[in-house]
């Protein structure tokens, strides 16, 4: 009970209580007759003071009462209004749940409650339309997803899923009319929604979504022309599609993706790399050695030399890997990674001789690297040259090298330890290369042309690197 309807109540009590303690010691005066005008009748003087009373009194009692119980009521409707929006709040995140973890049964009928009790909400029609889709019930979709463009004309995420839904059904004219409609109705909206969400996906490492999303782009793009960041991301994803061809055992697809990319970009290191892979798997290792070896004469890149040794080692075939090597060194015009792979690779086999001997060679132009004197020293403790393994030793810790090489993407800064197409943490393409600034040497000591990168999609944010040493560059 409210405390103004208390305190009603106790006034009137109170008031009870004294007309009572009045009238008990008012009883004759209040007997006496009272005379009703002119027609000479009379009433005892207390009913009419009574009648008085209960005119003055009732109005306001009544009101006071009807006031109490309209308030109570509002309360009790509020109540239950509150209880069955938490209620269709809940229904709706178990339905988002269910969709995301696949259970589109389960998420149509949460949802369904949703849009029974809510007919014209938004993002419940918006979710529940996809569910009915992906469930096969791809005509009551439709039917959903065109109510809702009714409700919202001003709003593209409709359309967009109604052409999804025509799709489905396998009416590719209709879907392709809608997203020109887009396009016509909505100039540059329809298209930056897009790109957002296919940025996000790109960052959030979810490549299969973020190809989806191109594909809108492209159909509702044509043969509209973009800026040169978009033409590299468009590489970067098109690289990204022959791959996920060559997860999918569309070897032959794959390689035309891969070609395609290396005609637009000769220097995409990854898409040479992986189209010598898919060479490998049609059988071909022949194919497969020329385009790394073309991609080294491209680029330089000495990411086409380990993965040539790697290849010769893994078929346990060094003798083929010492030859390539000692080709391109008869052949490059700058021959010093040719070289030093070599030396290497002879250290890997135990030729430490040979080893020595070509490596020392190179002393003059390659003295700066710590990973070079620490291969040396390497090789002096095999040979049991003790005092010159130890120097070899300081002069690699002098220059605060480490014993392994070491890759940074050249977009974020983010060190790997091993070459990667990708980098992990901005998500750009053909980006990570050997850390030369490490080795304190030039790309161009080095013979080493620097290749372009599919740059990070606009809006990425530096917070979201994972877990990793990034350096500043190098001033």
């Amino acid at each position: 009970m409210r405390i103004r309807t208390f305190l009603g109540v106790l006034t009137s009590l109170g008031l009870v209580v004294l007309v009572s303690y009045l009238t008990l010691h008012n009883r004759e005066f209040l007997s006496q007759p009272f005379l009703l005008g002119s027609s000479g009748k009379t009433v005892p003087l207390f009913v009419l003071l009574l009648g008085v009373f209960t005119l003055g009194f009732l109005p306001p009692a009544t009101s006071l009462l009807i006031g109490t119980i309209k308030g109570d009521l509002a309360v009790r409707r509020d109540r239950a209004a509150q209880r069955e929006a938490e209620s269709l709040a809940a229904s709706f995140r178990r339905g988002v749940d269910y969709e995301l973890d696949g259970q589109p049964e389960r998420a149509a009928g949460e949802l369904r409650a949703v849009v029974e009790a809510r007919p014209e909400e938004f993002s419940a029609l918006l979710l529940y339309g996809k569910v009915l889709r992906e469930r096969g019930e791809v005509s009551q979709a439709v039917e959903v997803h065109q109510r809702l463009s009714v409700l919202y004309p001003a709003n593209v995420s409709p359309l967009y899923q109604l052409a999804e839904d025509y799709e489905a059904r396998g009416e590719p004219e209709v879907a392709r009319e809608i997203r020109n409609r887009v396009l016509r109705e909505f100039p540059g909206l329809g298209l930056a929604a897009l790109y957002r969400r296919r940025n996000a996906a790109l960052v959030a490492s979810e490549l299969g979504r973020a190809l989806e999303i191109d594909e809108e782009i492209r159909a509702l793009r044509g043969s509209a022309p973009i800026g040169p960041e978009e033409q590299r991301l468009s590489l970067g994803l098109e690289y990204q599609r022959a791959v996920l061809d060559l997860e999918q055992e569309k070897v032959d697809e794959a390689i035309a993706r891969f070609r395609a990319v290396l005609a637009r970009e000769p220097r995409f290191v990854a898409a040479a790399i992986m189209l010598g892979e898919a060479e490998l798997l049609r059988d071909d290792e022949e194919a497969a050695l020329v385009r790394w070896l073309d991609g080294y004469e491209e680029t330089g890149s000495p990411v086409f030399l380990q993965r040539i040794e790697d290849h010769f080692i893994e078929q346990e075939q060094p003798r083929r890997a010492i030859e390539t090597l000692r080709r391109l060194i008869a052949k490059a015009k700058n021959d010093l990674l040719p070289r030093f792979f070599l030396g290497r690779l002879y250290y890997r086999l135990e030729m430490h001789e040979e080893a020595l001997k070509l490596l020392q060679s190179i002393e003059d132009r390659v003295g700066a690297s710590p990973t070079y004197h620490y291969l040396l020293a390497r090789i002096y403790e095999r040979r049991g040259e003790t005092a010159r393994a130890i120097a070899s030793y300081q002069a690699s810790a002098s220059q605060t090298g480490l014993p392994e090489s070491e890759y940074r993407c050249r977009a974020c800064r983010v060190i790997h330890s091993e070459w990667r197409d990708r980098c992990d943490a901005c998500g750009a393409w053909n980006s990570v290369e050997l850390d030369f600034e490490e080795e304190h040497l030039t790309l161009a000591a080095l013979g080493v042309k620097e290749a372009p990168i599919a740059e990070v999609p606009a809006g990425w944010d530096p917070g979201d690197l994972p877990p990793g040493r990034v350096e500043p560059a190098a001033h």
